[in-house]
């Protein structure tokens, strides 16, 4: 088999930007993702085993119910479910959502084990004038800080973007420990590195009718009302790093009420997505969140050349011609094969006897890519084999995403 080395020009790396668009329709204690809705599978309801507002890590058992099989996997029994599993041993690796004394108490040699599916989805935190943000919260310790405090560096840090960017302001008679505040996180997996500046657009609708869009039309984090009775006015802020939006907004939008909390009120953009906070459903509010995440996804794209003259050979044995005497011996303790075997000449012809002039033809089905060391790394497959003859040569475009 014949090893072809890549030139400097016919290798090349880049990074490719993109933009993936991100919807998430909220509804009645519902989270929607990109208009995915909840299918019933065969054995499954929903068939992911997650409803449509979640991202499902690696697509694991779909259409598949947890049940005893009667079987074991080593210390683990097995329950028809895939599952992710590491053995303790001195590298003391372990999972993440494992507990440093589970950990400790499980002996060398025992199987760890989680579960699958891995799922995410936007969580929605809603803070009023009473909320704690540091302090004893029911069984929590006096070192309990809320995420909303957690955040104070962070929103300071931005203050060099616009004003708007401080946890505690007299410019804007706020401080985000004593006022209303909703704090939506969206976590990155579906917006990669950052959220796209500009792109957030945030709906309100009230029994199906919209009376209130934001939207981050200055690209600098700052969330503005650019629809509805408070059109025009700062309603929040966006982390596009970090993926939060923090919302103040508490002018009522209109004079109905819905039950967003405990007590009914009117609808405010701190109460946008509150249905997904808890127990609360609000069922004549609605809302939609758009935005773009920003996406690097390294590529290699290589470039593999067939030149004329070269690859006319093949080990296929449909490649040579196919008769009963094409062995010089054969016995039950040997078979030998003639030294010369003639290639079977595929030339198609206008007639059935005799056929086209002769003429050295393969079939390019794959391309190996090998390392220094002549190690196979990597396979590329054509849809349909590519005719190769003496005079054809072929460039094959390679491109890996890593």
């Amino acid at each position: 088999m014949p090893y072809y080395k890549f030139k400097r020009n016919e290798v090349f790396k880049n990074t490719l930007k993109t933009f993936p668009s991100v919807k998430f329709t909220v509804y009645s204690g519902s989270a929607y993702y990109n208009n995915t809705p909840n299918i019933s599978g065969a054995f499954a309801n929903p068939i992911r085993l997650t409803d449509g507002g979640n991202v499902s890590l690696y697509e694991l058992n779909i259409d598949r119910v947890s049940s005893s099989t009667g079987r074991s996997i080593g210390q683990v029994n097995d329950n028809g479910l895939i599952f992710p599993f590491v053995v303790k041993n001195g590298t003391r690796i372990d999972f993440r959502t494992s507990t440093e004394p589970s950990f400790n108490s499980a002996s060398y040699g025992d199987v760890l084990v989680s579960t699958y599916p891995y799922t995410s989805s936007i969580a929605k935190e809603y803070y009023d004038t009473t909320t704690p943000r540091i302090g004893t919260v029911s069984s929590l310790t006096d070192g309990y800080v809320s995420h909303l405090r957690a955040l104070k560096n962070t929103i300071n840090h931005y203050n060099y973007v616009n004003p708007h960017f401080a946890y505690s302001s007299s410019l804007h008679q706020r401080d985000f420990d004593t006022v209303e505040v909703g704090l939506i996180n969206i976590p990155t997996v579906f917006y990669g590195s950052q959220i796209k500046k500009g792109s957030i657009n945030l709906e309100y609708y009230f029994t199906g009718t919209l009376i209130g869009r934001a939207q981050d039309k200055n690209e600098d984090g700052v969330l503005y009302s650019t629809f509805g009775v408070s059109s025009g006015s700062v309603i929040g802020l966006a982390l596009y790093n970090e993926g939060l939006m923090i919302l103040t907004g508490t002018a009522a939008l209109n004079g109905s009420t819905d039950a967003y909390k405990p007590a009914t009120d009117n609808p405010k953009w701190v109460y946008f997505a509150q249905s997904i906070s808890g127990s609360i459903t609000a069922p004549n509010s609605s809302y939609i969140m758009q935005l773009s995440g920003t996406s690097f996804t390294q590529t290699l794209t290589m470039f593999a050349t067939a030149q004329k003259g070269d690859l006319n050979h093949s080990n296929n044995p449909t490649y040579l011609e196919y008769a009963a005497g094409n062995y010089a011996a054969t016995s039950s303790q040997a078979y030998l094969e003639l030294a010369t075997r003639k290639v079977k000449n595929i030339v198609s012809s206008a007639y059935a006897d005799p056929t086209g002039s002769f003429e050295k033809t393969t079939y390019i089905s794959k391309i190996g890519i090998y390392d220094e060391d002549k190690n196979l790394i990597g396979i590329a497959k054509v849809a349909t084999p590519v005719k190769k003859t003496v005079e054809r040569d072929f460039t094959f475009k390679i491109k890996l995403d890593i």
